[in-house]
């Protein structure tokens, strides 16, 4: 529901300096704890992580993953 929710919402005008991954960390719970573990975070499903240098600045999880406040985070 997150997901369908986000890719409805998501204006590729808008976000052209993002470039957005779907990763199954459910299935490959591996990388999701070295995700975890590399950027000090709790793995929650789903969830939404924003990267930049290196550095998560947006990480929210099921229904407070929100594409205005994405788009806020993302914004130069």
């Amino acid at each position: 529901m997150a997901l369908n929710r986000l890719e409805r919402s998501w204006s590729p005008e808008e976000m052209t300096e993002v470039k957005a991954y779907y990763l199954d960390l459910i299935s490959y719970r591996d990388i999701s704890n070295q995700i975890s573990s590399e950027f000090n975070i709790r793995h929650e499903s789903p969830q939404v992580l924003i990267v930049k240098n290196g550095e998560v600045i947006y990480d929210n999880s099921h229904m407070g993953i929100n594409y205005d406040d994405i788009k806020e985070a993302t914004k130069s």
